[in-house]
């Protein structure tokens, strides 16, 4: 495993009592001088930014799609915090969206923080190397608080009066730097190949920038329509582009390898561009979401102590053709007593035995299941990454997260080139994912922009850097009703409310339009 790895190990181990400080107590200690002698050192300071990527809580986005539902099982999963993201009813008190704030603005800190560090060394190439890491890193943050909270506190890394609030950036404004950031830092970085597995590559930094073009005329127009915004599909083709004919990445033959319990050398060779690293034995581990997933009563190996909680609802499943590859996979029910996929229907353990509820009922997951008062069987739920047999806990995990790969890039262009009139070609590179995957191809009769974002549902479902309320809002359907949300959303949503502890802290901010 690589050095920033068991460094970020080391991070999280330090700071298990205290997020909020980690950082700066790591970073604090650092010595210019030891930094140009030892690479570690250097690995040392933008490993906390790393850090912070890995703890954004992804599900607090996808709580608000069709993908993903918690629903209250009496007591059990019942919260304040919880349902009402399903439902739409966002606070500015809500602990996961203050969650997705903090991690977001500590790790935009981490990033300048080491910026900082950089700037005083003497510009090695290792030196230049991290730079534009942190420089994407702290992109990809903004990124993200600037799609959940449509703006964004922002500090140049130069800056050392801390007296001062940061300056408060717009929408616009943040993708702008964004854009200037990314810009910058492209034309230098190292390809796959040229840097550790698990680094920020090139194709890293122009995925991300092509994910800001795709969304620019979300982020520059107005709700719900956003047809008022800017478009920049002519840049989000050229950068798909130059990461396909780069010959660096090749799409996947096996899709399931790419979630295997140990995928790292299998997506680093085929279509991985960026990965988020677990590493049992290293200390830097991910959640499978095995535990939060499964039926307190569906243990198998060291699989144990399991929650019953995540599924997904019946309105996702109605877009699958059920013989899609990507729906369900046998290749672990011998071990785990279910498929990998969709789990539906009644539920066996190893052994082939029928399981059963608590109350001593078959367990059969149904697709239809009520928000509250939800029974123990309801809702179809989701293995998307395969359980490591060798794993001591189900909270534990070795699968290395895909945050971005290559069916993305495709996808991509094929919705820009849709969109900027280039049916043919956007019909081409749907058909292209769809050949490999071993799924029938769409017609040019049958092929709507809709195809696309069904597509996207596909490939990525339950995938953290993949975020399907973007893919939601861009297409159309983030409002509509549904049966765990059952009222139209209100055009200002698109956006969550301030968290009323980032209000009380910096006077530049104002809270959204629409919220209290």
């Amino acid at each position: 495993m690589k050095k920033i790895y068991y460094l970020m190990a080391t991070a999280l181990i330090a700071g298990a009592t205290s997020c909020t400080n980690l950082h700066e107590e790591i970073l604090d200690e650092q010595n210019g001088q030891q930094l140009v002698s030892n690479p570690d050192n250097l690995m040392s300071v933008i490993a906390p930014a790393y850090i912070n990527v890995r703890e954004i809580f992804f599900k607090n986005f996808e709580l608000t799609t069709d993908e993903l539902c918690i629903p209250a099982r009496g007591s059990d999963w019942k919260s304040s915090n919880t349902q009402p993201l399903v439902l739409h009813d966002f606070k500015s008190t809500n602990t996961n969206i203050r969650y997705i704030w903090r991690n977001t603005t500590a790790g935009i800190s981490a990033c300048n923080t080491a910026l900082q560090i950089m700037a005083d060394l003497e510009q090695t190439p290792a030196v230049t190397q991290c730079r534009a890491e942190m420089l994407f890193i702290r992109a990809l943050l903004m990124f993200t608080l600037n799609d959940a909270f449509g703006q964004v506190p922002y500090r140049e890394y130069t800056e050392t009066d801390f007296s001062k609030y940061p300056q408060l950036l717009n929408r616009k404004e943040a993708c702008e730097v964004i854009e200037r950031d990314l810009l910058s830092i492209i034309p230098t970085m190292k390809q796959k190949g040229e840097v550790e597995y698990g680094h920020a590559t090139k194709a890293a930094a122009q995925t991300l920038l092509a994910k800001l073009y795709l969304n620019w005329q979300v982020f520059t127009g107005t709700s719900p329509e956003f047809t008022d915004g800017t478009q920049r599909w002519s840049e989000v083709i050229a950068l798909c582009n130059d990461i396909i004919n780069s010959g660096k990445y090749k799409l996947a033959d096996d899709w399931w390898e790419l979630f295997s319990a140990d995928n790292a050398k299998y997506g680093d060779q085929t279509e991985t561009i960026f990965p988020l690293i677990n590493d049992i034995k290293a200390g830097v581990s991910g959640d499978s979401w095995m535990s939060n997933v499964l039926h307190y009563n569906q243990t198998f190996g060291p699989y144990t102590r399991l929650n019953n909680g995540f599924c997904t609802t019946p309105e996702f499943l109605a877009t699958w053709d059920p013989t899609d590859p990507r729906y369900s996979d046998d290749r672990m029910k011998a071990q785990t007593g279910f498929n990998l996929g969709f789990l539906e229907g009644v539920q066996y353990d190893v052994n082939g035995n029928e399981l059963k509820t608590r109350q001593g009922e078959t367990l059969n997951y149904t697709r239809d299941f009520p928000l509250y008062d939800c029974p123990e069987n309801g809702g179809v739920r989701v293995v998307k990454y395969a359980p490591n047999m060798n794993a001591t806990s189900s909270s534990s995990s070795d699968n290395d997260v895909q945050y971005y790969r290559l069916t993305d890039i495709y996808l991509m262009r094929a919705e820009a080139k849709m969109r900027s009139g280039d049916k043919t070609g956007a019909l081409e590179d749907l058909n292209t994912i769809r050949r490999t995957r071993g799924v029938k191809e769409v017609s040019a009769a049958e092929f709507t922009l809709d195809k696309i974002y069904n597509e996207r549902g596909y490939e990525f479902y339950w995938e953290v850097g993949e975020n399907r309320r973007m893919d939601m809002i861009r297409f159309g359907h983030f409002f509509e009703a549904r049966t765990t949300k059952p009222n139209v959303t209100e055009s200002y949503k698109y956006v969550f409310p301030i968290p009323e502890e980032a209000l009380q802290g910096n006077p530049n901010l104002k809270q959204n339009a629409g919220y209290k």
